[in-house]
């Protein structure tokens, strides 16, 4: 039983690993196409200034009910098909909301294509809702294979629609029709891997069980989802669509890393977690090993992009996105702790600490809000973001007491497992940074300055060096460390 546990749970990461490095792939090749040749930063900010609407209608579509049936041990068949009409009755409405609400929109950001542009992406809503409880399933059964081979033929089919689109000519509907056929190529992939079958009874029984948890995971998704789009509303009204189609190019590059790494932790912690929810020992052991390589990863990677945002950006898709590479510079640094963010959630999910999951949920998004107002008052795009980086901050240790104390793991020995392993991070990407900035200095002292070539290889050879550091770090852990980290990678190549 342990043994199968770990296993899965190292099979869920390791697939989960794999989607996050295929989307960052495909999302580097379409980026790179569409940013460099094709689109604009204008044309970035339309689509920005709908994310929040589609995002929080999404959110209001899977409405907790998903958490209520991974987390139930034996979902009925009755569950499974009051969910299913549930979300798709929902995603109608919502869908005939945006529908109307798409010339005030339009009004409002003073952009009249905005109009149009809401009334076609909104089919999004509908296309998902169809997916959801074939997605739910495969989470439950820990079977993120499958999951993976979806995700990555709707990117590559998607990310080829887009660049053709754009190639002929059709601009911001590029965006538009990427984002559908994603969508649609999904969810057709989902049916086709999926077992369960299209059934309409509707239980008003399993209804109101379900609501009973769900509906603390869907006020609070909800809040999450509303305050992790806000800024793209904030920043299109307080500072214009070109300087948020600058923020969307950031956040996009942000996501693979942060929302990426943040999805594949709360998919597959929170099945696993939730198997051994009633053994503490076990259940705090485990937490502790997920919380140390999450933490690990995720604070290393956002680190390292921030130090590396612009020779990165600026040799990816040209000087024109320079803005965009110092924004992203701040944001990651925010997006690094979203994962242990998830993390921390799960666990109070998991304990069936409610209450309190909604409490520090509201508490995350009033320190959120404080940090917005700030930088609107400011009208400065500086703090604001900087203000996004102390309220993420402030958050992990508001998480690692109230979560810590439900399973008996202190803030003390939090603070203890983690922080080698943060400075380790936070030197190797110093160091990076620097070897990134010696390198571009010394092209241009010598005239071999090329804006694409020399800012890639000069990330190229700052993370070579990085990595050598890292692994002279290795050598000098500790040997219950490396051990630990062996046992891990020989479960992981075991794993079917």
């Amino acid at each position: 039983m342990a043994d199968n546990l770990k296993q899965k749970a190292i099979s869920g990461a390791r697939w989960g690993f794999i989607e996050n490095l295929s989307s960052l792939a495909v999302t580097f090749v379409v980026a790179f196409v569409l940013q460099r040749w094709f689109l604009s930063p204008h044309e970035f900010g339309l689509i920005g200034h709908l994310a929040i609407f589609i995002a929080i209608s999404i959110s209001f579509i899977d409405n907790g009910f998903s958490a209520a049936i991974i987390k139930k041990p034996e979902p009925t068949k009755a569950d499974l098909s009051t969910t299913f009409v549930t979300n798709l009755a929902i995603s109608l409405v919502c869908f005939a909301i945006l529908q109307l609400a798409a010339p005030y929109v339009a009004s409002y950001f003073g952009e009249p294509q905005l109009k149009d542009l809401l009334r076609i992406l909104s089919f999004v809503l509908i296309i998902n809702a169809v997916s959801i409880i074939q997605r739910v399933l495969l989470v439950k059964a820990v079977d993120f294979k499958s999951l993976t081979k979806c995700s990555i033929s709707a990117s590559v089919i998607s990310g080829i629609v887009g660049i053709w689109m754009a190639f002929r000519g059709y601009g911001v509907w590029s965006l538009v029709a990427q984002q559908l056929s994603k969508q649609l190529v999904n969810t057709i992939m989902l049916w086709i891997v999926g077992h369960w079958r299209i059934s309409f009874n509707f239980s008003g029984k399993s209804f109101k069980e379900l609501f009973s948890y769900g509906s603390n995971v869907l006020f609070t998704g909800l809040l999450d989802t509303a305050f992790k789009n806000i800024y793209f509303p904030v920043i299109g009204k307080g500072f214009g669509t070109d300087v948020l189609g600058q923020y969307t190019g950031a956040e996009k590059y942000s996501n693979v890393t942060s929302n990426n790494l943040s999805q594949v932790v709360q998919r597959v912690s929170f099945p696993v977690l939730s198997k051994v929810q009633d053994d503490i020992p076990r259940l705090r052991n485990a937490f502790r090993t997920i919380l140390k390589v999450v933490m690990a990863v995720s604070v290393l990677v956002g680190f390292c992009l921030s130090a590396l945002s612009y020779p990165f950006i600026v040799g990816l898709v040209g000087e024109k996105w320079a803005q965009a590479a110092h924004i992203l510079s701040i944001i990651c640094l925010a997006g690094a702790f979203f994962p242990a963010h998830y993390l921390y959630q799960n666990i109070l999910q998991v304990r069936g600490k409610m209450r309190l999951y909604l409490a520090m949920d509201i508490l995350k998004k009033v320190l959120m809000a404080i940090s917005i107002v700030i930088g609107i008052i400011c009208k400065d795009l500086d703090i604001l973001l900087w203000g996004m980086v102390a309220a993420s901050i402030l958050t992990l240790v508001i998480y690692a007491v109230c979560s810590g104390r439900t399973i008996g793991y202190s803030p003390l020995q939090q603070m203890k497992d983690l922080l080698p392993m943060f400075l380790i991070c936070v030197i190797i990407s110093l160091i990076a940074g620097f070897v990134a900035a010696l390198f571009i200095y010394l092209c241009r002292k010598y005239g071999w300055y090329n804006t694409t070539w020399t800012n890639l290889a000069a990330v190229a050879v700052a993370l070579i060096i990085g990595g050598l550091i890292l692994l002279a770090f290795y050598k000098f852990l500790p040997k219950k460390e490396i051990t630990e980290i062996k046992n891990l990678l020989s479960v992981w190549k075991k794993s079917e």
